[in-house]
C-alpha cells in the first residue's frame, strides 16, 4: 500500500471520528451540534472553566463545523501517510483505518509533550557546553604535567583521579549536594 492510498484510508478514519461525534452530539442535543448555543446546553449552570459573558455565546454555525471536519480529515490523512511511508512494508488498510481513528488524539498527546521535550533537550544542550567549557578549562591544566602524571582532586573542587587510569572522575557526594534546579549547591 503506497502512501497516498494510506493517507485516503486514515482520513476515512478520520471522517468515522467526525461522524460518530456528529451523532452523539445530535443524540444528546436533540438538534445539529452547529445549532447548539451555550446557554442551551442542559443544565445551564457556572463553570469555573467560563469568563463571563462565555454562557451566551451564540451558535458556532455549520462553516466552523465544515473547516473543523476538513481539519481533521487533514490530520487524520496526513499522519497516516507519514506512518505508511515510514513503513511500506507493514502498512495495510487495517492499520491505516486505524490510525486515521486515532490521529487527532495522538497529535493532540504529543501537542502538550512538545514544551517538556523542548526544556529537556534545551537543558541537555546547556549540559554539553558546560562539560565543553570544563573540559576546556582543564585541558591547559593537564598540559603542564607530565603524561604519566595525573589531575590532583585540588584542581577542580569535588573532583578526584581514578588510580588505575588517570582519569578525572566527579565525586559522587557532590551530586547529593546540588540544588536540582541547577541554583549552585548546598554551603
Amino acid at each position: 500500500m503506497d502512501w497516498f492510498m494510506a493517507a485516503m484510508v486514515g482520513a476515512a478514519g478520520g471522517a468515522s471520528m467526525e461522524a460518530v461525534d456528529v451523532i452523539k452530539s445530535i443524540r444528546w442535543h436533540r438538534q445539529m451540534p452547529w445549532d447548539v448555543r451555550s446557554d442551551t446546553i442542559d443544565p445551564p449552570q457556572r463553570r469555573a472553566d467560563l469568563r463571563p459573558g462565555e454562557e451566551r455565546l451564540p451558535a458556532p454555525g455549520w462553516k466552523a463545523y465544515c473547516v473543523a471536519g476538513v481539519l481533521r480529515l487533514l490530520v487524520s490523512g496526513a499522519l497516516t501517510g507519514v506512518v505508511a511511508s515510514s513503513f511500506p512494508q507493514r502498512t495495510n488498510p487495517l492499520v491505516a483505518f486505524l490510525v486515521g481513528l486515532g490521529a487527532l488524539s495522538a497529535v493532540q498527546q504529543v501537542s502538550t509533550l512538545v514544551p517538556l521535550m523542548v526544556k529537556s533537550t534545551g537543558r541537555a544542550a546547556l549540559g554539553g557546553v558546560v562539560d565543553q567549557a570544563q573540559q576546556q578549562t582543564l585541558a591547559p591544566q593537564q598540559g603542564g604535567q607530565q603524561s604519566g602524571a595525573g589531575v590532583s582532586g585540588d584542581a577542580v573542587p569535588g573532583a578526584e583521579t581514578s588510580p588505575s587510569t588517570g582519569v578525572l572522575q566527579a565525586d559522587p557526594g557532590l551530586a547529593a549536594q546540588q540544588d536540582p534546579a541547577g541554583g549552585g549547591g548546598a554551603p
